[in-house]
C-alpha cells in the first residue's frame, strides 16, 4: 500500500480519560507551499467516511488528519449520564488542540487549514476564538450557522422547536439520538445543548467557557472559506453566509458548488471540493516556495 492507501493511526487521549483515533493520510510527494489540514466530521459522522477527502488531498500534495469527535465514530467516549462533558467547549479548547498537536509530532512544525464539515465547521469557528497560532485559516464545506432566522420559513420553524425539544430530550436521556439529524448513534447531550443555544440565538457562549468566546470570534483574521452545495437543504447558501458572518474581521469567501453532491456524500465524492479547497488555499494561505513554515506556524 501506499501512504495514501494505509492511514496511519494516532490514539488521542481526551480529559475525562477517553480515547479517539487521529488518521493520517500524508501525501507521497508534499508540497510544502500548502498547509496541512485538519478535518473535522458533521455531527455524528464517524471519521473514516472522510478517507476519500484525505486521500484525494493527499494525492494533491497535502498532508492531511482527520480526527474524531468525541462520541462518534471509534471514539470511547462515554455517551449518557456519567460521562465526561463533550460541548462545543471540549471539542473547541481540548480536542481541537489534541489533534493539531499529534499532526506536529508526526509532520513537524506546520501550518494547518481547519476543515470543517456540517457541525465539525462550528467547531472550527470557535476554535479560532482561540487564536491559536498553527491554524492558517478555516474551510467549512456543506456548513451553517444553524440560526433558524438563516433558513426558509419551514425550516427555520422547525430548528427553532428543535432548539426547545432537543435539549430537553438530552437532559432526560443524557442523549439525543441521532436520527434527528438523519443520522445513526447518540449524540452527547453536551453538543446539543450548545447547537441549541446557537439555533436559537445565532451566538452563543458555550457552557463551561474559559474565554468569551463572542469577543474572541470578533478579533479572527485568518481567512474562511464556505463551500455550498447545491439542492443541501441542510446547508443552504443563507444558512452559510450566517457561519461566515460570525468572523466579522476575517477575510471571508462562498462558492457555490453547481453539482448536487450531498450534504455528507460529497466528502465520498469529493474532487470538485478539493479543487476547490486547493485553489482557495494557494490564493490565501499558501506559502512561497522559499516561504518558512516553522516560522508561520509559530515554532
Amino acid at each position: 500500500m501506499t501512504k495514501t492507501d494505509d492511514p496511519r493511526r494516532t490514539e488521542l487521549r481526551h480529559t475525562d480519560g477517553s480515547t479517539s483515533p487521529l488518521l493520517m493520510v500524508e501525501s507521497a510527494v508534499p508540497d510544502r507551499t500548502r498547509p496541512a489540514v485538519l478535518v473535522l466530521p458533521g455531527i455524528a459522522v464517524g471519521a473514516r467516511y472522510y478517507l476519500p477527502l484525505a486521500r484525494a488531498l493527499a494525492a494533491a500534495g497535502v498532508d492531511v488528519a482527520i480526527t474524531e469527535l468525541r462520541g462518534q465514530g471509534e471514539s470511547t467516549h462515554r455517551i449518557g449520564r456519567g460521562g465526561g462533558a463533550a460541548g462545543y467547549h471540549e471539542s473547541a479548547a481540548e480536542d481541537v488542540p489534541l489533534a493539531l498537536d499529534a499532526m506536529q509530532r508526526e509532520l513537524g512544525a506546520r501550518r494547518v487549514v481547519l476543515l470543517g464539515h456540517s457541525m465539525g465547521a462550528q467547531i472550527g469557528v470557535y476554535h479560532l476564538a482561540r487564536r491559536d497560532p498553527r491554524v492558517a485559516g478555516l474551510v467549512a464545506v456543506a456548513a451553517q450557522s444553524p440560526f433558524y432566522r438563516g433558513y426558509p420559513r419551514r425550516v427555520g420553524r422547525r430548528l427553532r422547536a428543535g432548539s426547545i425539544l432537543l435539549p430537553a430530550i438530552g437532559s432526560l436521556a443524557g442523549h439525543v439520538p441521532g436520527r434527528f439529524f438523519g443520522a445513526s448513534g447518540r449524540i452527547p447531550a453536551d453538543r446539543i445543548s450548545d447547537w441549541s443555544r446557537l439555533a436559537a440565538r445565532g451566538s452563543m457562549q458555550p457552557a463551561r467557557a474559559d474565554l468569551d468566546y463572542r469577543e474572541g470570534l470578533t478579533r479572527v483574521t485568518v481567512p474562511a472559506l464556505a463551500v455550498v452545495i447545491a439542492d443541501d437543504p441542510l446547508a443552504p447558501e443563507s444558512a452559510a453566509r450566517g457561519l461566515l458572518a460570525m468572523l466579522p474581521a476575517a477575510r471571508t469567501s462562498l462558492e457555490l458548488e453547481p453539482e448536487p453532491l450531498g450534504h455528507n456524500t460529497w466528502a465520498r465524492t469529493p474532487a470538485q471540493v478539493v479543487a476547490r479547497v486547493l485553489a482557495w488555499m494557494d490564493r490565501e494561505v499558501a506559502l512561497s516556495p522559499s516561504g518558512d513554515d516553522d516560522e508561520a506556524a509559530g515554532a
